[in-house]
């Protein structure tokens, strides 16, 4: 249980090292459970935390608000926000139940945004082949200044003003999917995570128009030349700092180029089988490796594990493999997967 005294507006948020001020958990990408959380406030403020609100109870001049995950969660993208809210609810695909929490004083600013989610859950859904994986979504927009954005399970934090802000709230939905529902069986798998939210909001951009995917894939294949010797390949990374930031670009090219080369309904298939296996458990690059391959019917181990620990940024993404990317098109046994 939480209680805040004060009518300050104030928040807790995941990805900031700070969770265990609140409950006991471990700092690990790989902890899951179900989270209900009661939070006691001044009854003029409102709580907001990951999952459903089971309840409310006032006593007094104080609530006491109840949420619970109906699914597990890393314990590392749990939420808790207590301020003055306005919550905005819709409908999205198959009935999923929307809700959004936004500064009170900002809810006109910020309702053209949230009213997009709907869409983009459809939208990734799509892409890949399966339904969105928790018993409701939105988004928090937090009191403030708030320069983050962080994929704190079925309510995305970030904020929102521009239209700039809508890539990022499909980056942090993709998350729900890769880093929240499969979760990592290490932290040398961050690109599972970071890889995937960044490649689909590319894919994103291109069909929006924002940014072509070709523009958006060449700068981002010259970042990483330009970075990997210096932090080190995303799956051995010399500084642990660097497991958000240097995770992106190799995650998401190693991406592209498995689509140029296999196509995309087999790239969707692959996906789609990766995630449906793992939703709900962790995963590490082996497993995703295993898929590809037992999917694709090819060896693709090389390749992938060229992007993901080869000290040196692999060739660019074609659309055919070269020798030195794959070791043939029969797949060899290449390890048990995790089934944590």
């Amino acid at each position: 249980m939480a209680a805040v005294g004060a009518e300050q507006a104030a928040r807790h948020a995941g990805n900031g090292g700070n969770r265990g001020l609140f409950f006991p958990m471990n700092d690990h990408p790989s902890d899951k459970a179900r989270v209900t959380f009661r939070i006691t406030v001044p009854k003029n403020l409102t709580a907001v935390a990951n999952g459903t609100l089971r309840r409310t109870t006032t006593k007094g001049d104080r609530t006491t608000y109840v949420y619970g995950t109906r699914d597990p969660i890393p314990t590392e993208v749990v939420q808790v926000a207590v301020g003055r809210y306005k919550k905005i609810t819709a409908t999205g695909p198959g009935g999923l139940p929307l809700r959004s929490y936004v500064p009170a004083d900002q809810a006109d600013k910020t309702r053209p945004y949230v009213e997009q989610i709907g869409k983009q859950i459809a939208w990734v859904q799509k892409m890949i082949g399966s339904a969105y994986p928790y018993e409701t979504y939105g988004v928090l927009v937090p009191q403030g200044d708030y320069g983050a954005a962080l994929e704190t399970a079925t309510l995305s934090t970030l904020g929102l003003s521009t239209p700039d802000d809508v890539p990022t709230m499909v980056h942090e939905l993709v998350h729900q999917y890769f880093g929240n529902a499969v979760s990592l069986k290490s932290w040398d798998d961050m690109w599972i995570s970071e890889g995937h939210a960044s490649y689909y909001t590319l894919r994103y951009q291109d069909e929006k128009k924002i940014t072509p995917l070709k523009e958006s894939v060449e700068r981002t294949y010259e970042y990483d030349q330009e970075n990997r010797s210096e932090t080190g390949p995303p799956g051995r990374l010399k500084d642990s700092g660097d497991v958000l930031g240097s995770t992106n670009a190799p995650g998401l090219l190693m991406l592209h180029g498995l689509n140029r080369q296999v196509g995309e309904a087999t790239f969707q298939k692959i996906e789609k089988t990766f995630f449906e296996r793992f939703r709900h458990k962790t995963a590490s690059t082996q497993d995703y490796i295993n898929v590809a391959n037992e999917v694709s019917g090819r060896d693709f181990s090389a390749y992938i594990k060229s992007w993901i620990y080869g000290a040196k940024t692999p060739p660019y993404p074609t659309s055919a493999p070269t020798p030195t990317q794959t070791e043939g098109h029969k797949v060899r046994a290449v390890g048990p997967p995790s089934h944590t």
